[in-house]
């Protein structure tokens, strides 16, 4: 049987998202200097984002979050009136994830005075490209993947996307497995507004390259992969005033959940694959 546990080598992870959701913090956009200064050694990068921003095209309305990535661009913490994202495209190990994350949350709750709690989350994407001779029922139980209908597939149709979900209640968490199979996908589409940080810092750093001509951060899913997309979440029934460290634990007790559901979906080629170094 192939070894699941561990940094693996080749890991498909493409994509690591943690969230807390609160009460709105009118006052926010006035704290924003204060915050950045108290993660500004971590995250030094700054930007202001509208709804639905468009790189490259001047907007009117006032910015309804604020993006902080770290020197490489590989981390940013989002924060909106009511949310605190931190999200990764070089996710490695979940300590060090929960150290930064307990950093910006530290800071937006000295500065806030504190946070009524309606939600936790922990959720990752993973990139399934089968190799050479191989289909995604090698890496992925058949009960997951969305329906392959030849019927369809011989008809006309612009644009063909599955997605197969599974949802259990676990206590007071629910836990959603979804298996996207779109080509050209590069991220769930909730995730795009969030994720579009990584790719508007990239752009910003090759100013010569029009938007949309230089490397994309994300690589599309080819039409014979898929996206893998583990959502561990904690509702709240109603607001609860929590303090830091009573947040960072149920994320953590989130990441055991979906990294638990990761290692037990794929199948035993798949960690052979993945264990290996390409």
């Amino acid at each position: 049987m192939a070894e699941r546990e561990g940094v693996l080598a080749g890991a498909p992870l493409i994509f690591a998202f943690s969230v807390v959701r609160f009460s709105p913090i009118l006052k926010l956009p006035q704290l924003i200097p204060d915050i950045h200064q108290a993660i500004r050694d971590r995250l030094p990068g700054f930007f202001q984002m509208v709804k639905s921003m468009q790189p490259g095209i001047a907007q009117g309305s006032e910015p309804n979050s604020w993006a902080f990535l770290d020197r490489n661009a590989e981390y940013a913490c989002v924060l909106g009136v009511d949310h605190l994202i931190l999200q990764s495209t070089n996710y490695l190990h979940f300590a060090s994830h929960l150290e930064l994350f307990r950093e910006c949350l530290t800071a937006l709750t000295q500065h806030s005075g504190g946070l009524d709690i309606a939600g936790i989350g922990m959720r990752y994407v993973d990139r399934i490209e089968p190799l050479d001779g191989e289909t995604l029922a090698d890496y992925l139980p058949d009960t997951l993947l969305p329906l392959n209908c030849e019927a369809l597939a011989k008809r006309e149709v612009k644009a063909l996307m599955g997605v197969s979900t599974t949802t259990y209640q676990l206590d007071s968490e629910f836990l959603h497995i979804r298996c996207w199979r779109q080509t050209g996908m590069w991220i769930p589409d909730d995730l795009a507004e969030p994720a579009m940080v990584f790719e508007i810092a990239k752009q910003t750093r090759q100013p010569s390259k029009p938007f949309g001509q230089s490397q994309s951060v994300f690589v599309p899913v080819s039409e014979n992969g898929a996206l893998l997309d583990t959502d561990a979440y904690w509702p709240m029934p109603m607001t609860e005033r929590l303090v830091t460290e009573e947040i960072c634990g149920r994320l953590d007790k989130l990441h055991g959940t979906a990294n638990f559901a990761f290692r037990a979906v794929a199948k035993d080629h798949a960690f052979e694959v993945w264990g290996k170094s390409r």
